[in-house]
Parts: structure tokens; sequence; C-alpha cells
């Protein structure tokens, strides 16, 4: 079998980049050693970045109808129980805004993407994916078979599938490999390891049912720490032990009936543990009775751990996702990140393959996307040991391990007591509380990463300040920057600048009021470059600034010019009109694309005539 890109592994990014290598024509073949999506909850906050990438290849409106709805996430809260009826119980800790903005930030989000943050656990979310790849690309894509072998030669990738149920043998030959498979295999066959903190807790996510209507605390809290430790009266011993719980399915809330907890439990713990154990232990650390009904689907040990990969690509291999970074699960940026490297990555990989670009653009994946993970690996980790911090405050003048098994209640009496010294407990976790601010509100985090070299034409400006807590985002245009959000009034219609962003590889030039020479140049470009180009010129006719958004945050003249790349990244910007814009801008796409000045043209395909959006979209 023969292909152009061989993808393995059908998780969350390999099935987004196989959706997007559809999307771009691109000739693929996946392969996962699964015989079907995941059943585990696993990662399940999705952010605006990945929300834009969804919205762009027509994925976001069934993720968003299954998702939570933005009422049902708006806050994060900390309580001592879920159940019983003693003083210490069912009380509330702390309480704050959730991710995506909750309540009172949500404003700030809406003004920076046109699509809000959603949550859809990842047992749901790669179904969504798996249908969307299927009904348009069934025989390309086969569960039930991992690689076993591969070469990757001058003449491209060698690689030996097998069939896992009855051992039938396939040989791949294809162009490039993708390694979406979580580091399982092609990562150890390259030698390309993962380096960074390992082994840092051990984490049991547990999928339960139960009808937890009458102990549910807050229908507005998606996420639920429960901080108030009993002894455990299991086998393993007494300890303290922290629990989390979130609703997965409509109607969100106490209704949902299903739920997923993550427990830290130790290796010795789940030695012995079963279904019925870990169910005990579940209601004793929450306090429900023990007549509840509650059934554990399933569960799984992990380890937590902050890891990126040595190399991005080697040879003719391709590393995205948990093949190329593992995240802490605080920040929910594992996901996401494995999204927007799938989305990084396909343009250029079908650029490569349809004869747009030399093979040098590929080396620009890990040249942009390996800075913004490790940045991205190491927030994780410093929010991941801050919840830690802010928790064990709650203890710092009774420790557990001073006082035995009632050193935290005491600690917890202490903080919620009605005296001088209770005030002053609640004022100083406040404090210490708040800076949980850039673990649940990392807004510039999540859309504000740039590429500072890579796929672009840089302009000598600086970048403009980012947030040190990860919250306050400037949006711009200077190259290596997300496309910033704007609503245009088109036709009468309100359209986001981000809804002229194709799915077939196009890049979009939109120029200001003046700068219609930047339009005829990228119509010229056609019959210099097989590169499509979607030009819109706002101001004028049928494309109106009319909330003056665009004016704020375009970053150029009145003549002046933005380049966006197929992923929704500016490449390039002009202040003012050039004046030659047909040469400059051909030479500015060549650059884009590794294509050298002296270079003869890409002999690939023709390309398709570039695409003027006057009116409508």
């Amino acid at each position: 079998m023969r292909t152009g890109v061989l993808v393995v592994g059908a998780g969350g990014a390999g099935l987004t980049i196989s959706n997007l290598l559809t999307d771009l024509g691109v000739d693929f073949l996946t392969f996962e050693r699964r015989a079907a999506s995941t059943g585990l909850p696993k990662a399940h906050y999705l952010n605006q970045r990945t929300m834009e990438i969804f919205r762009q290849h027509g994925i976001a409106d069934e993720v968003y109808r299954l998702g939570a709805p933005p009422e049902k996430m708006s806050r994060f809260a900390v309580w001592t129980t879920m159940g019983g009826e003693g003083p210490l119980d069912r009380q509330l800790i702390h309480g704050a805004d959730g991710p995506g903005g909750g309540e009172s930030l949500r404003h700030l989000y809406e003004r920076d993407s046109p699509t809000p943050a959603t949550n859809l656990p990842q047992r749901d979310l790669e179904p969504v994916l798996a249908r969307r790849l299927l009904d348009r690309a069934s025989d390309r894509v086969f569960y039930g078979f991992e690689v076993v072998d591969l070469d990757d030669g001058a003449d491209g990738i060698v690689a030996t599938v097998k069939n896992v149920s009855d051992g039938e043998m396939l040989k791949i030959h294809a162009d490039y490999l993708v390694a979406a498979d979580g580091g399982r295999t092609i990562g150890p066959r390259t030698g390309n390891t993962l380096s960074g903190e390992k082994n840092l807790a051990q984490s049991t996510t547990v999928h339960f049912k139960a009808d937890l209507s009458k102990y549910w605390l807050d229908d507005r809290a998606l996420l639920n720490m429960f901080l108030h430790p009993v002894r455990r009266s299991t086998e393993g011993g007494s300890g303290f032990v922290r629990c989390s719980v979130m609703p997965l399915s409509a109607p969100w809330g106490r209704h949902s009936g299903e739920f997923m907890s993550h427990v830290h439990m130790t290796p010795d713990d789940m030695a012995a543990a079963d279904h019925a154990t870990v169910a005990r232990w579940l209601k004793e650390l929450l306090n429900l009775p023990e007549d509840l009904k509650l059934e554990v689907v399933t569960y799984n040990k992990w380890t937590i751990e902050g890891v990126l990969a040595e190399h991005f690509r080697i040879g003719r291999v391709l590393f995205i996702g948990d093949a190329a970074h593992r995240h802490p699960p605080t920040t929910g940026l594992g996901l996401n990140s494995g999204i927007q490297d799938a989305h990084n990555l396909a343009w250029k990989l079908a650029a490569v393959l349809q004869g747009q670009a030399s093979d040098t653009l590929l080396d620009t994946y890990e040249l942009e996307r390996r800075p913004v993970c490790a940045f991205n690996v190491d927030w994780a980790l410093s929010t991941f040991f801050n919840r830690r911090a802010v928790e064990d405050s709650i203890y710092a003048t009774h420790p557990p391990a001073r006082h035995e098994n009632d050193g935290a209640s005491t600690a917890i009496a202490a903080l919620l007591a009605d005296t001088p010294d209770g005030r002053m407990r609640r004022a100083r976790l406040r404090d210490m509380f708040s800076t949980q601010r850039q673990e649940l509100q990392a807004h510039d985090v999540e859309i504000g990463f740039v590429y500072e070299a890579g796929a672009l034409v840089a302009d000598g400006t600086e970048c403009p300040p980012r947030d040190p807590m990860g919250f306050e985002h400037t949006p711009s245009t200077r190259p290596g920057h997300r496309l910033p959000h704007a609503w245009l009034d088109v036709d009468g219609q309100r359209v986001s600048t981000h809804d002229f962003l194709g799915q077939q590889g196009q890049f979009l030039l939109i120029a200001n009021e003046m700068g219609k020479g930047w339009c005829d140049a990228a119509s010229a470009l056609k019959d210099q470059l097989p590169v499509e180009i979607t030009a819109i010129r706002v101001g004028v006719d049928a494309c109106i600034d009319a909330e003056r958004r665009w004016l704020e945050v375009s970053g150029v003249g009145k003549s002046g010019a933005v380049l966006v790349r197929p992923d929704g990244m500016v490449a390039w910007r002009s202040q003012e009109m050039d004046a030659v814009p047909a040469e400059r801008l051909t030479e500015v796409v060549r650059q884009i694309l590794a294509i050298g000045p002296n270079d003869p043209a890409p002999a690939g395909s023709e390309g398709s005539p570039a695409r003027t959006v006057p009116s409508g979209v």
C-alpha cells in the first residue's frame, strides 16, 4: 500500500490531523492499534484556540452540541465533602470563575475569539472526529492495526503494520509518517527521547454512574475538588486523599448520571483494588451513604509527568500530541496542544506533497511548535505544583502528619470557625487561591502563543508584552502571532476575521481600505506560484469594520495588509502599499514556503485561482 502520509494513532491528535488532511486533499492512511476509540473520559477541556480550529474545519457545531454549555462550567469549587450532615460536611472552601472565562470574565474571552471554550471528555470527542473522518474517508482508516517495524529511507518510509486480530502483515510505503501514538512505538524506534519531570504523582481516573442529584452542590461548577480528608478503612491503610468529581454528559450537573473522578492514590493502594473497592473508596472520600448505588464503569492508573520530546521531526517522521509532549492535567494544555500541533503540521504536509513548497517547510514544524509546547509543559508543571501548595496551605498550622488522623479535621474546623483566627485563615487562603488564576484563566497561554521563527517573514518589531500570569491577552498582527479576531459586517452579516480562513490550505490576505493593490497582487500570484490566496479588503463596499475592532488590532495603515497562513497564524504584514506589490507578495510567499529566490517555481498542481470575497462569505 502506498500513501503520502502514514498517520500512526487515532486519538485526539491523530484523528484531528487525519480530518485536516482529508480537507486538504492529501492522500493518507491512518492506523490505530485499538479496536475502537477510547472509552476512557481522559482529557475534557477544549480551549478557545482548539475550538477555533474545529470551527474552521466544520467540527465545532457537533462538539458544542454535545459539550457543556457555559452556564454549566462557569465555576470552579473546592469543598469539604459532597455528602454528610456534620458541621464540616458540604462546606465551600473556595469558589472561583471556571475555565473559559467563567461568569465574570466571559466578556474578555468573547472579545478575543469567536468561539467559546467548552468541555467534552475525550471518550465523546474521539467518536465525533472519527465519524466525520469515516463519513469521508472510510477506506483510509484502520482500527486494530499496529506498527511493528519501520524503515526511514531516502525514498520514503516503509512501515510494517500488523493486524492485531489475525497477525496479517502489511507493508506501507509513505512519503511521511506522523507519529500520534502517544510515544509508545515510533519514538522508541527512532530514538526520540522524552525528557523532563517524570513520576510526579500517581493518579487514578474513575468513570462511574450514580444518582448524585441529592448531593450535588452547585450546578454551575463543572470541576469540584474535595479536600476534607478521611481515614480510609481499606486494607491499603489510612491516609489523606485528594479527590475531584465532574459530570461527563448532558444535562451536565446534578442530573448527569455519569461522572469522572481523579483520585490521587499510591501504587500500593491500587495493587489490590477492584471495581467494588474503588466504589467504596469514592463513597468514603466524598462522605456519601454506604447504600448509595454507585457503579464503577472503568478506572485506570496513570502517572503524572511533564516531558518534552528531543525532536519533533526526525527525517520523514513527525511527532504530534503525546508522542511529542506530555503535561500534568492542570490548565488542560495536553490535548489542546496536540490538536494545535496537527493544525500547524497538516497544511505544511499538504503544501509539500502537492508541490507548493519544498521539504524544508516541514523543518518549521519543530521550529515553531517545540518552543510553544516546552512553554506549555512548564506552565502545566507550575500550575500542578501550585495547586498542591494551595491545597496544602489549608493544613499549614495543623499538618496531618503531626496530628495523625484528626489533624486535617482540626485544620478544617479552624478554617471554618467564626472566630478572628478563622477569619484570618480564610483571608489568607483567599490570597493563596488567587494564584490559581494562572491555572483556571490562562487566557493568553491558550490563544496568545507566538512563533518567533519559522514559516513567516519577520518585520523587525518587538513582541508585545505578555502577561506573566498568562491571563491578559494582547492581540497582534505581528508575524508569528495568531490572527486577531474582529467582527466585520459583510452584506449585513456579522462575520469574524477567522471565518475567511478556508479548509483547503488557502492563505488569507486582509487589506485595509486603500490596499486594493495588495488584493490585485494576490490574484496575480497564481501566475507565479500554485498557491491560493483569499483576499478581502476591509472598509469598502460590503465588508465594513462596523465595530472598529479591526482598526484597533490590525496593526497596519490604511494601505497596509496582513497575510495569514492556512493555520490562522500571521505570516507577514506590510504597514503600507509597496511600490511593486505583486513582486513583493511573490517574494514573501516564496520565503514562507521555503522556495529559494533562484529556485524554479514548484512543479506541482496548478492550484486554484485566488478567491476574492467582496461580498458574502
